[in-house]
């Protein structure tokens, strides 16, 4: 009989001090999924840090990842030599379990008490790929900044190639069940304002924009129904670039996994808080959505470029303790 799909995400960091270089640990673990009733393995192989766990000749392997220890935060080292993503798939498949891989899309780096990773830290030819904040204090680079987790510029062409070709690489595992985007927005409401992007801004609207006059004011984070002006005059169309900017990602990270491999599913992992998710430039709905019918802040042209219609899967984050779910 057909039964609903059923959803574990196997968090990278979590859970490498069990699975960083044991697959007996895996198996163990992927066997008590099945014998519950899970369906669907999501297993993170490219965690905060932007680094990998399958083969990639376009970025760095993970060769530690910081998880909470009964000592305390520490650092756990990967010193196994087998392909991560592969033994979940084996022995998922073994145990009749659908095998996904979760990527964490617009991260390029980050930095705790144990150490800083990834490319935008190793490489510093890549720092224009960082995004750029608008702080309090001026716009203001995500590496030079208090970030703890680097982010890239979601509309930097080099960046979008960099994603495309991870991602490819991934959809060539033949076996993988389905590839799910986690993290596929701009960092927050402060990014991105780099110079590439606010000129390609002024040309979306057609002329030169004094941002923190025009659009935000430095270093506003808050809530656009509850604490933001509408004089600021390309608020709106703001709004409207940033969502057209991970639309047109979206597309050509689902081309870019269709060009190697037609039967693995495309998906998204978003935040279920819609009526708020434009801070982080991100339409989850389908286009046929009208969102200016419901949202003050929303464009006409804002439904556009909704990009459910490229999802195969789309899990929604509806984050609550038990007793505060509603609605």
């Amino acid at each position: 009989p057909l039964t609903n799909p059923m959803y574990i995400w196997v968090d990278a960091a979590a859970n490498f001090p069990d699975f960083a270089n044991s697959k007996d640990n895996i198996r163990r673990d992927l066997t008590l999924a099945k014998q519950t009733g899970f369906t669907d393995i999501v297993v993170d192989v490219r965690p905060t840090n932007g680094d990998i766990l399958y083969q990639s000749s376009h970025c760095d392997q993970v060769k530690w990842l910081g998880a909470w220890l009964p000592g305390g935060y520490g650092k756990i080292n990967r010193t196994a030599d087998w392909d991560y993503l592969a033994a979940f798939i084996e022995i998922g498949h073994e145990l009749g379990l659908r095998i996904h891989a979760g990527f964490n899309t617009m991260v390029g780096g980050n930095k705790s008490n144990l150490g800083s990773q990834g490319v935008l830290v190793r490489d510093s030819s890549k720092k224009e790929w960082a995004t750029v904040l608008n702080t309090k204090s001026g716009f203001v680079n995500t590496l030079d900044s208090s970030e703890t987790t680097y982010f890239f510029n979601p509309s930097h062409p080099e960046v979008q190639e960099y994603i495309c070709n991870l991602l490819r690489d991934l959809a060539a595992y033949e076996e993988l069940d389905g590839i799910i985007l986690d993290r596929g927005r701009f960092d927050s409401m402060l990014s991105d304002c780099s110079a590439t992007t606010l000129a390609a801004f002024e040309e979306y609207v057609g002329e030169k924009v004094d941002f923190n006059k025009d659009v935000l004011p430095a270093g506003f984070t808050g809530t656009i129904n509850a604490d933001m002006p509408y004089e600021h005059k390309h608020l709106k169309k703001w709004l409207e670039f940033r969502v057209k900017a991970i639309h047109d990602l979206m597309t050509k990270a689902q081309e870019a996994v269709r060009s190697v491999n037609g039967a693995v599913k495309f998906g998204v992992y978003v935040g279920g808080w819609y009526s708020t998710y434009y801070d982080v430039g991100v339409n989850w709905a389908s286009p046929n959505y009208s969102a200016k019918s419901a949202y003050s802040w929303a464009t006409p042209e804002y439904s556009q470029y909704g990009y459910a219609d490229h999802c195969d899967i789309m899990i929604i984050g509806a984050y609550a303790s038990t007793k505060s779910i509603y609605g």
